[in-house]
């Protein structure tokens, strides 16, 4: 098939998307010169077009994969490579793309071939500091260690489509059921490690097994809290961290009258995927209102709506003080004295970061502090959620996905001493969720909602809402306006986030101000 088009349907400095049968084609141009790639983003399918173009990068609408316009190499995941790039022929002021005509990607040079990095954890920044590893030419040893007998699977699907029944868990292997072979990764699977060495350089393994180093990088996660009530060793319990925990809640939910205690993100999303299989699906939250650190009580009343028209319960502002049951969980007792049926309790109340292999590098909350490019010590990275870690908006540990594999990414160019190396003080954080095939995504952070404003209507789930802090915008979270979300995180890695007083007079298009 070829496309066939003219120079004047792309903007310069734009991008456009051309059909092509039923295939999309991402062209982009600067000045006379033009690139074709595939309009699909690898990560979840979105339509590249439908999302932003800042400079030499091109933004996904949904989760803000970042490619660059020129050669479709990947920036910024959540995507795990780059885009199909296709061959541009030009005649006059016409031009032509033939989509058998691939542009193979540039390879770079082999390099440190006597070279081992150490990876202790097989989560998000584990997989994605092997991938660019190998992506960017190593050719020396990777070995991966997990103390999960699995190896890196999508954590994010397990509170959505894996738990709803959506996604069989072969589809969960990151990279591919055969990754680390393909890729040549000594994946050692169920491996406790006990002790970092820094000074000697070896990781010690639960045995009297150790390994050299080069290199270590420690991506370690974290570990969900438990709570400290009457009954709480109780069976009938479940936290939600791991592909286990998934598949146990999962197998025991089905017809179930379901507690979650917890009223943020990943309780949320546990009960938009179990509410339609159980007997009932009770959410307890402390707070006031769900989401309350993340959205203005007006904005979580509409997500809490949306699950209530959907059928769960909630019971807010609300204090768990003990698990009743005999052998086995059988209801929550709240402070009010009331007491809540439960076949089944799920734990979605915060985690902890497992730093305890640097601990001596730790804060007094866990947190390891990094440099620009996730380094800790000398050979040494922390990343993920251990890291205290530089964006944007000043020094923060951030427990979101993208942000891991970001942090995953970063690190492994350190190692690499790649060109392609954009520091961590040049990151946005990032999230979403989806609840009811409904996406919340929110760019940047905010310490407190003291001073915010809103665009649109959230009952409509469709809106905007920003925090401030100085007067400046350092906060959107929104539903339904994709692209203006996009853009907003490209202006504040831009320093150029709107302030307080032109969000207030009047909504505007933060795409158009990207121009």
């Amino acid at each position: 098939m070829t496309l066939n088009f003219k120079a004047s349907d792309v903007t310069d400095g734009g991008m456009h998307t051309f059909e092509v049968g039923e295939r999309k084609v991402l062209v982009t141009r600067d000045g006379d010169d033009f690139h074709a790639f595939d309009a699909i983003c690898p990560h979840a399918g979105a339509n590249l077009g439908d999302g932003v173009r800042c400079g030499s990068r091109i933004v996904c609408p949904w989760h803000h994969a970042t490619f660059h316009a020129g050669d479709g190499s990947l920036i910024e995941p959540p995507a795990l490579e780059g885009l199909k790039q296709y061959r541009v022929q030009r005649d006059g002021d016409g031009l032509s793309v033939d989509l058998d005509d691939v542009v193979p990607p540039e390879r770079p040079a082999p390099s440190h071939q006597d070279h081992h990095t150490v990876i202790i954890g097989g989560g998000a920044s584990g997989f994605m500091a092997a991938q660019t590893l190998r992506d960017g030419g190593y050719e020396g040893k990777i070995t991966m260690l997990t103390a999960e007998n699995r190896a890196p699977y999508d954590r994010t699907a397990l509170s959505k489509a894996y738990l709803s029944g959506k996604k069989p868990a072969d589809k969960l292997p990151l990279g591919g059921a055969d990754w680390a072979q393909e890729n040549k990764i000594d994946l050692r699977e169920g491996v406790k490690v006990t002790k970092l060495d820094r000074d000697t350089r070896a990781v010690h393994l639960d045995g009297s097994d150790s390994l050299g180093f080069d290199a270590v990088i420690v991506a370690t996660g974290a570990t969900p809290h438990t709570l400290k009530v009457p009954g709480a060793e109780l069976d009938g319990q479940y936290p939600l961290r791991s592909f286990r925990d998934a598949q146990a809640l999962r197998d025991a939910a089905q017809g179930k009258h379901i507690v979650i205690i917890g009223s943020s993100f990943i309780g949320l999303e546990a009960a938009s995927s179990l509410v339609e299989g159980a007997a009932s699906v009770t959410v307890i939250g402390q707070d006031a209102e769900v989401l309350s650190r993340a959205l203005t009580p007006k904005v979580g009343r509409a997500i809490r709506k949306l699950h209530e028209d959907n059928g769960v319960k909630f019971h807010l502002d609300a204090e768990v003080t003990a698990i009743e049951g005999s052998a086995k969980a059988e209801a929550v007792r709240l402070k009010s004295g009331e007491s809540v049926k439960a076949d089944l309790v799920l734990l979605g109340i915060g985690v902890k970061p497992n730093s305890d292999l640097l601990s001596a590098l730790a804060n007094e909350k866990g947190a390891v502090p990094v440099d620009a490019e996730l380094r800790a010590a000398p050979k040494v990275y922390a990343v993920g959620d251990i890291a205290l870690s530089l964006t944007v908006l000043g020094e923060m540990r951030v427990e979101h996905w993208r942000v891991a594999l970001q942090e995953g990414m970063t690190a492994a160019q350190s190692i690499l001493k790649s060109s392609d190396l954009e520091p961590m003080n040049r990151r946005v954080p990032f999230f979403w969720t989806q609840q009811y095939g409904k996406s919340l995504r929110y760019v940047g952070h905010a310490e407190n909602l003291d001073d915010t404003h809103l665009w649109g209507n959230p009952d409509e789930l469709k809106f905007i809402e920003f925090a401030f802090k100085d007067g400046q915008a350092v906060a959107a979270s929104g539903m339904g306006m994709d692209k203006d979300l996009a853009a907003f995180e490209e202006l504040l890695l831009l320093g150029r986030a709107p302030g307080a007083g032109e969000v207030r007079a009047g909504e505007f298009s933060l795409a158009e101000r990207l121009k």
